[in-house]
């Protein structure tokens, strides 16, 4: 019963945005301060309620319309840094993964040239899994409208390293070592999550997902999908539009592109693997 008037509640919320012509509307978003521990390359990501996509009043597409709450029942964990060429060398010793050659190598490097089913595989290895694309957004993003992790200030490349408009790539051709722009942290301190490169996560693709959304703890799952759920913007994109935290993506499920790598998710140390 509790579950029902929960979502009873969180839909009104939703009914209620979608009226405002403005989506300008603030939120009553929530956020569980319990302490999380987790896995030292890791950082803690409460349960709440938050927005995902993006005001009208705000530079979107319409897959990202309309902004409407969801609830995450779950704290969780996040990579603080993309998966890196060393990490995914490791796996592949230990006989856990398939061996890929990334298109940028160096043990500090993001592991890139690795499909959907290749990001899976390695994160359940890890003891985790690829997070699904709402607590992606939400780590990225925490609890407001902000456009980019750090904030709603233009990009540049103390804060991430991808393609700007006037001046080129940040770092030279090919992305930066990981966790190599601090400035550009997200509220939960996660890096890289704009720029670098772009990242899968567990959700299939879906570009109307958002106009009849799932509202508690959403996850949309099919191994067999085509296409699947690319988030973050990188090293080869449009820095304004594409590096924004709302902005969604679905590329082939069997693509491997030297613009894309992942992070993993996990359970806190001091709860039971339970994916949702």
């Amino acid at each position: 019963m509790r579950r029902i008037a929960l979502t009873a509640k969180l839909a009104a919320a939703v009914a209620l945005l979608a009226a405002t012509t403005g989506g300008a509307a603030s939120l009553d978003v929530t956020s569980n301060k319990a302490v999380v521990r987790c896995p030292s390359q890791a950082v803690a990501i409460p349960a709440g309620t938050f927005p995902v996509g993006t005001r009208i009043d705000q530079d979107y597409d319409l897959d990202e319309r309309p902004r409407h709450l969801v609830q995450i029942t779950h704290a969780y964990c996040l990579d603080r840094t993309e998966v890196t060429v060393g990490d995914y060398d490791r796996c592949v010793t230990k006989g856990s993964c398939v061996l890929r050659r990334p298109f940028f190598a160096g043990d500090a490097m993001p592991m890139t040239n690795v499909s959907w089913r290749d990001a899976r595989a390695f994160c359940a290895a890890r003891g985790g899994r690829l997070p699904t694309e709402v607590e992606w957004e939400h780590g990225a993003r925490g609890t407001d409208d902000r456009l980019y992790p750090w904030g709603s200030w233009r990009p540049h490349c103390g804060l991430a390293d991808s393609m700007y408009e006037l001046f080129g790539h940040c770092n030279g051709y090919g992305p930066s070592n990981v966790g190599s722009f601090p400035s550009g942290a997200s509220p939960y301190g996660a890096l890289d999550m704009a720029g670098n490169v772009l990242e899968w996560v567990d959700d299939a693709w879906d570009d109307a997902a958002w106009k009849s959304p799932d509202i508690v703890d959403p996850h949309r799952v099919d191994v067999n999908a085509l296409h699947h759920v690319v988030r973050g913007g990188s090293w080869e994109y449009d820095v304004v539009h594409t590096m924004r935290v709302s902005d969604r993506d679905g590329y082939p499920t069997d693509l491997r592109d030297a613009t894309v790598g992942f992070r993993c998710a996990y359970a806190p140390l001091d709860a039971p693997f339970d994916a949702p």
